[in-house]
């Protein structure tokens, strides 16, 4: 494989010089020369992001180490680029959100890592991959990054019903990411608000009304038949909660600063944590991929996202407060390596802002539940989408009641868990 083909593939942007710094980056070698590039093929699952395209190759070099002796290298790396359907790029507004990305690798991370190189800790939160080369113009995005899936990483299941392992190890996760947020903010005002606040919001924003609120109307056509079905006699609080501004509620949600405002992943679904397992199914380590929709915003907004979307309904059900708890336990050991009180957040006020948020996380729900329930034959043909500009979002994604009862009982039970402990 050549770099022009590489370029016809992923960006006229990726050249000799793009590769020979990733080399670099990764492997510390100097005079780099590039042997070979063996691409792997496109590794998108249809329905698994819309917003870009993603391919794999692996960059086969030799370089001289620090004592100057010849060493072979070979660096697996995962591209993620602009779909080359320019009505796909349109219609999802792709490069609002490669930008938003670029924001957080080139801005907020390292700003996170230069706050926990200050501290002297036994073990820091290193659980993203590395970015070893971006491009960001709005027309031929790219972003490079170190390919973990070699290491045994893979993807957690998608769907709704994560068992109280993974559901736990993910919660630990979010809660060792959000700590560096609260500590940071606590110690360093300033640098942490310039940081956060230079990211972008990409879905929930006034400019993006009529962009998404047509679609979000049709999933409620969803969310309605599910529990009309299952649950009939919750259907006024639905019908009730849906006819209010659910999107503007979701605005001003995710427009809160506060204690509990962090920089957010903001697409907490399953398949954005790969996860490498030990022997038999004991969970060795977590990363966390694809922060195209991060925000600043209130840490509310993930768990909810996450618990409500990605856990098994039985464990909701039963073990809401455990689950809580579990998140809340990490956050607070965290916040004490860190350097800052623990009891800047606290087990009572976290549940108190997590009733607060349901007010418009629900809405978020709607459409994370409903889209994660989909099977791949349900998902619109992207790449077919007609001409060079933008269409209906709406249009492309034709949802419909789900047909098994299963599903509705998936979408219903969790609207019921919200009903019965009041945070609807």
């Amino acid at each position: 494989m050549s770099v022009e083909q590489l370029q016809n593939i992923i960006s006229p942007k990726i050249n000799q010089q793009v590769l020979t710094d990733i080399v670099v980056k990764k492997s510390g070698l100097k005079d780099i020369q590039i042997k070979e590039i063996k691409i792997e093929g496109a590794c998108t699952r249809k329905g698994d992001s819309y917003l870009s395209q993603i391919c794999r190759f692996t960059i086969e070099a030799t370089g001289k180490n620090k004592s100057n002796q010849e060493n072979e290298t070979s660096i697996p790396v995962i591209a993620k680029f602009l779909p080359k359907n320019l009505a796909r790029r349109k219609t999802y507004r792709s490069p609002v959100f490669f930008e938003n990305e670029g924001i957080f690798y080139e801005t907020v991370l390292p700003a996170f890592q230069d706050f926990q190189n200050s501290k002297k800790l036994s073990k820091k939160f290193e659980n993203i991959p590395l970015m070893l080369a971006q491009w960001i113009d709005g027309d031929n995005d790219f972003i490079i990054l170190e390919d973990v899936t070699p290491q045994g990483y893979k993807p957690a299941v998608r769907g709704s019903d994560l068992d109280e392992n993974h559901s736990v190890a993910i919660l630990k996760l979010l809660a060792n990411f959000h700590s560096l947020s609260i500590a940071f903010r606590d110690q360093k005002p300033e640098i942490f608000e310039k940081a956060a606040a230079s990211l972008k919001e990409t879905y929930f924003a006034e400019k993006y009304r009529s962009w998404f609120e047509p679609f979000l109307h049709k999933l409620y056509i969803v969310a309605l038949d599910a529990v009309e079905n299952e649950f009939p006699q919750l259907l006024p609080k639905l019908k009730k909660y849906i006819s209010g501004d659910v999107f503007g509620k979701i605005c001003q949600g995710y427009q809160l600063r506060g204690p509990y405002a962090v920089v957010a992943h903001g697409d907490v679904w399953a398949p954005n944590f790969l996860i490498k397992y030990a022997e038999k199914d004991r969970i060795e380590d977590i990363v966390m991929i694809d922060f195209q929709l991060t925000r600043y915003a209130t840490l509310a907004g993930d768990l909810i996202f996450y618990l409500l979307t990605c856990v098994d309904i039985n464990l909701i059900e039963q073990k809401w407060n455990f689950l809580i708890k579990e998140y809340h336990v990490t956050l607070t050991e965290n916040l004490a390596q860190l350097g800052s009180d623990p009891n800047l957040i606290n087990l009572e006020g976290l549940h108190r802002e997590l009733k607060e948020s349901m007010k418009f996380g629900l809405g978020v729900v709607i459409e994370s539940l409903i889209m994660s329930l989909l099977d791949e034959t349900e998902v619109g043909d992207l790449d077919g989408i007609q001409g060079d500009e933008a269409v209906s979002v709406e249009n492309v994604w034709k949802v419909s009641p789900f047909k098994t009862q299963a599903k509705r009982l998936r979408f219903a039970r969790m609207f019921k868990f919200l009903v019965d402990n009041n945070f609807i």
